[in-house]
């Protein structure tokens, strides 16, 4: 499994690896880039385009390549995704090099039409068997280590050079394509390799959230996981500017980056330690409920905290709590279809956190005009309804289970 995992760590690095750069590339007058003739609010939308760029694409192409795997198999599409992801990083480290918008654009976008390997690689653990909420736990420590070593790694590498970080990225690539190549005799069969090509549409980003309306089993799971991902992203974007903002705290700008720091780590010891262990003994549904209403109690705490240690503590236990509640869910999401549809609800799982992060930028952005309170408070309130609706959405069940808890 080193080579899905691996691969899972890589697409996420890539996917936040740009973003601390942005800053220095089309923001800070010293080290600027690109467009150093432009206004500053013309550089601003275009730093903002390129993040949303990435995330869109991969919004809308999950489904698509997450429905062709079901039917042309894990492994090519997992080289495909990777393949994508090593042009997209390549084109990225050129384009900096270069000073070359339009190249960076082009990488962005073929990186996020791309992006749907963590999904797809997903499918693939959950193909071969054994503890599926372990799996699915395991794969989103890594994809939480790339969470945390993208930004670790661009702020680490850029006194070298900007495009450092990409080349990385693109060596990391390289050494996942090799172990899936590798690895091409030990996929698991699906259940058929001829393709039917009426089955997929590259409208299927637009139609998949239709289809999921349309069934009983996913909707209400899925509404809630959109609600859950709106909820987390307005907080995450927005806590680390009310922590340098508020006067009860006063956070400078390498403590809130320890700050953030700490949530990832809370990210790693939930999904490593504390969610499998939990997984043996409780019920899926049990641990989701738990997860989004201890997740909102720990917004509050940042809002009221008054010290240092008080915001880190609450941040760490933000990180554990958010990752008790998002395998639960997507274990929850994968039991309610058959094996030969696993790679539709997974990349609708991670269309759907696209979703969830589009809409919360938008949102959050509007309201932090009014005060940068504001945001969390409400990624508070609605992280509690997403608690609620997952509750109602079959039942809540506090049944001690055994084994595999995956009701």
């Amino acid at each position: 499994m080193t080579a899905l995992y691996l691969l899972i760590l890589v697409d996420s690095i890539s996917a936040t690896v740009l973003i601390p750069l942005l800053g220095p590339l089309l923001i800070d007058q010293a080290t600027l880039v690109f467009l150093p003739g432009a206004a500053l609010p013309l550089r601003n939308f275009v730093s903002g385009l390129l993040v949303a760029t990435y995330v869109l694409l991969m919004l809308y192409m999950a489904p698509v390549l997450g429905r062709l795997s079901d039917q042309w198999g894990r492994r090519p599409v997992l080289l495909l995704c990777a393949s994508g992801l090593l042009v997209g990083n390549v084109l990225a480290g050129l384009a900096i090099d270069a000073g070359s918008l339009a190249l960076l654009f082009l990488g962005r976008v073929i990186g996020g039409a791309t992006a749907a390997a963590q999904s797809t690689a997903q499918a693939a653990l959950v193909d071969r068997g054994g503890n599926k909420a372990r799996l699915l736990s395991y794969s989103l420590l890594f994809s939480s280590l790339g969470f945390v070593l993208g930004p670790v790694l661009a702020t680490g590498l850029s006194p070298f050079s900007f495009a450092a970080p990409l080349h990385l990225c693109t060596f990391l690539t390289v050494v996942a394509l090799v172990l899936l190549y590798r690895d091409r005799d030990r996929e698991a069969p699906v259940a058929a390799r001829r393709i039917d090509w009426s089955a997929i549409s590259l409208w299927e980003g637009v139609t998949c959230f239709r289809d999921a309306a349309g069934d009983a089993a996913v909707r209400g799971l899925l509404g809630g996981f959109i609600l859950m991902q709106v909820a987390w992203g307005g907080f995450f974007v927005f806590v680390s500017v009310y922590l340098m903002e508020a006067p009860r705290l006063d956070l400078t700008l390498s403590e809130v980056g320890l700050f953030m720091a700490i949530i990832g780590i809370g990210f790693c010891l939930s999904n490593g330690l504390v969610q499998p262990m939990l997984a043996e003994r409780f019920a899926m549904r049990t641990l989701a409920v738990t997860g989004l209403g201890l997740n909102a109690a720990t917004m509050v705490l940042c809002l009221i905290a008054t010290s240092a240690v008080q915001a880190y503590a609450a941040g760490l236990l933000a990180g554990i709590t958010i990752n008790i509640a998002y395998p639960s869910i997507v274990t929850m999401l994968s039991d309610r279809v058959p094996p030969e549809r696993q790679g539709w609800i997974l990349g609708m799982v991670g269309s759907a956190a696209a979703m969830g992060w589009a809409i919360s930028s938008v949102v959050s952005g509007a309201l932090g005009g009014l005060g940068h309170a504001l945001p969390i408070g409400l990624a508070a309130v609605l992280m509690g309804g997403a608690a609620v609706g997952m509750m109602v959405a079959g039942g809540m069940d506090f049944r001690r289970v055994h084994g595999n808890a995956n009701e």
